[in-house]
């Protein structure tokens, strides 16, 4: 196989990718199961979220709870888009992540915080 400046290119972005996504990933957020109680979220993250957003939108009760990521505690970690929203409605765990609640809040025209460049 003849190895190309476009070949090369490509797998040192894959690599970078994967390091940069390494980085961000929780372990914790593997465990989680949609549909299991708010309670058990708590348990499986190990402690309790560092913010939680509710909201009431159309008899739905719409909980945006904030994890810093795991092993973080500094100033920078707790900022929004750096901690790990896990939401939960009318009790349940309907999903995680920033792709989840960015989708789940705009369907409710909740204002989240803006994406970092």
């Amino acid at each position: 196989m003849r190895v190309t400046f476009g070949r090369c290119a490509w797998i040192v972005a894959c690599g970078v990718v994967g390091v940069l996504s390494c980085e961000r990933s929780d372990t914790r957020l593997e465990s989680l199961t949609a549909g299991i109680s708010k309670d058990s979220v708590t348990t499986i993250m190990g402690e309790a979220p560092k913010r939680v957003d509710p909201y009431l939108i159309a008899g739905q009760y719409i909980e945006a709870m904030y994890y810093p990521r795991a092993g973080k505690s500094d100033a920078e970690s707790v900022k929004d888009r750096n901690m790990s929203p896990v939401v939960v409605i009318n009790g349940k765990l309907a999903g995680w992540g920033w792709d989840f609640w960015d989708s789940t809040a705009g369907t409710h025209k909740i204002r989240v915080a803006a994406k970092q460049e």
